[in-house]
């Protein structure tokens, strides 16, 4: 005679959900994020990002030797300026032509 065993099938489900969802935890995050620039780079792009005024060319931050020299702040200041800007539904053609990337507006990220 078989017996279900109802709670050991929901804990075998749980355990297997778990596991698949903690794959997805990397989804998303850069493969520069333990680099020091890519979080100098996320903090200027987010600050472009809250308070760029394309009248005033001060209002864009960026170290210029991090933006041409390292891959990491680059990342950084795009990811950072894409989750800080203000959204509106579309793509502003105010921002910097270079912080747009390959997707999702500005910072392409």
């Amino acid at each position: 005679m078989t017996h279900s065993h109802p709670k050991i099938a929901v804990f075998a489900l749980i355990v297997a959900s778990a596991a698949l969802l903690a794959g997805c935890a990397e989804i998303g995050k850069s493969k520069y994020a333990d680099d020091p620039l890519y979080a100098s780079g996320y903090t200027d792009g987010c600050g472009t990002g809250t308070g760029f005024n394309p009248s005033d060319p001060s209002t864009l931050l960026r170290d210029p030797d991090g933006w041409g020299g390292s891959p990491a702040y680059r990342s950084g200041w795009k990811k950072g300026f894409n989750a800080c800007r203000p959204s509106k539904g579309g793509q502003s053609s105010n921002y910097p032509d270079d912080a747009y990337g390959r997707r999702n507006g500005p910072s392409g990220y």
